[in-house]
């Protein structure tokens, strides 16, 4: 299930809501508030840790520069 971004439009609070894509955001209030029909911001795609990582092995959609793909 996607991780929607929410900001209520009443007291500014950001927030994040798991729930399927046929989910509507008409169902989300403000946990803070309790505000009904918060605005969905755009968030950024992640899909992995950064590259240079702690962990020395970075992982990103994008080939690292240098490598052998292109």
């Amino acid at each position: 299930m996607p991780i929607y971004e929410y900001k209520c439009s009443q007291c500014a609070h950001e927030f994040e809501v798991i729930h399927g894509v046929s989910d509507g955001s008409e169902k989300v209030t403000c946990p803070k508030c309790g505000a009904s029909k918060p605005q969905r911001m755009m968030s950024a795609f992640s899909c992995g840790s950064p590259q240079g990582s702690e962990s020395g092995v970075g992982s990103s959609c994008a080939p690292r520069p240098g490598s052998r793909f292109k």
